[in-house]
């Protein structure tokens, strides 16, 4: 009974951590966001 207990809470924490990240966590959301955010700003683009 133990075993298959922890069996179990051993795939509940594995399924959480497999979730899908938000958009704006992403590499490419984050590129976004600080171009959007110069934009409204009125930053000037840096390079």
């Amino acid at each position: 009974m133990k075993k298959l207990v922890g069996l179990l809470l051993v795939a509940l924490i594995i399924g959480a951590c497999a979730s899908p990240k938000p958009y704006y966590e992403t590499s490419e959301g984050k590129k976004k966001l600080k171009h959007y955010n110069r934009i409204q700003f009125g930053q000037e683009h840096k390079r």
